[in-house]
């Protein structure tokens, strides 16, 4: 059977394509010439409006927007398209996110202090006092979160509960996340703590450096793929690489082992199915 002809794919994607190693070394770093000199974005200067993160890590539809190694490519090459430092930010969040499987508001509040270097780990903290937003107060991510907590019968004041934020989804969360087994997240890493000192902007700055990304990549679908989604990217790459259910449950920092055993068990059909396909 002939394979399809990649649509907008061209000769120049193609050769950053074969240099990400699509097939042996899928993290190998992308060349250097595929950014230009680092121009900020002013765009992002100004008050961001306010997003949710809600972590669907079991839905079935975050699942469905996982990205397969060939996506996951053309998205990076999409990023590296965008050029300047927005193309930079883009590719390191869509890397941290599709890789190291942060959830978006993790990599949010993602800061330098968070990074041991020696160690070759992010530490995901318990704690982190958000002054993301307007004159060093919380984010507008955050105060969602309080609202959404004094919604739900929290008596405390607004003030008492925003002195907890930033703090991550679950205790599970809080996590030890290796980045030197991939060159490709050893730079997006150390890209976001040269550029910014980690994140700089809001919840919604990375959605939409995703759609940008997304616009500007061969061949990917509007909507393809989300902060979800990336996450799910990540899990379903460890494991059909063979990390098993504790190492992945960790990394990703899951309460039960329900979520892990599903990302597995798909893989397993998915082998199953190639092979029937191979040997029918």
């Amino acid at each position: 059977m002939s394979s399809q002809p990649d649509v907008g794919l061209s000769d120049e994607d193609r050769q950053k394509m074969k240099a990400a190693a699509i097939s042996g070394n899928p993290d190998e770093l992308l060349p250097n010439g595929e950014f230009t000199t680092p121009v900020r974005a002013p765009s992002d200067a100004g008050a961001e409006p306010v997003e949710k993160y809600p972590d669907a890590d079991e839905s079935t539809a975050t699942r469905e927007r996982a990205l397969n190694g060939g996506e996951f490519e053309r998205l990076l090459i999409g990023a590296s398209r965008l050029g300047g430092e927005r193309g930079l930010e883009a590719w390191s969040a869509i890397v941290i996110l599709g890789r190291l499987g942060l959830r978006g508001g993790e990599l949010t509040h993602f800061d330098s202090s968070w990074v041991d270097h020696y160690e070759g780990v992010i530490e995901i903290p318990g704690h982190d006092p958000c002054t993301s937003g307007r004159d060093g107060s919380v984010c507008g991510s955050c105060k969602q979160a309080i609202q959404q907590r004094k919604g739900h019968g929290d008596e405390r004041s607004v003030e008492e509960i925003a002195e907890q934020y930033w703090m991550p989804k679950t205790a599970a969360a809080v996590r030890s996340i290796p980045y030197e087994w991939s060159p490709r997240a050893q730079e997006a890493v150390s890209t976001l703590v040269e550029l910014h000192g980690g994140w700089p902007y809001s919840f919604s700055t990375i959605q939409r450096r995703i759609g940008n990304a997304i616009e500007a990549a061969p061949s990917l679908a509007e909507g393809a793929t989300s902060t979800h989604g990336l996450r799910a990217t990540a899990a379903s790459y460890h494991a059909g690489n063979g990390l098993n259910k504790e190492a992945l449950k960790q990394m990703m920092g899951w309460r039960d082992d329900k979520t892990p055993t599903k990302y597995l068990q798909i893989n397993g059909q998915m082998t199953r199915r190639a092979l029937s396909e191979v040997y029918r």
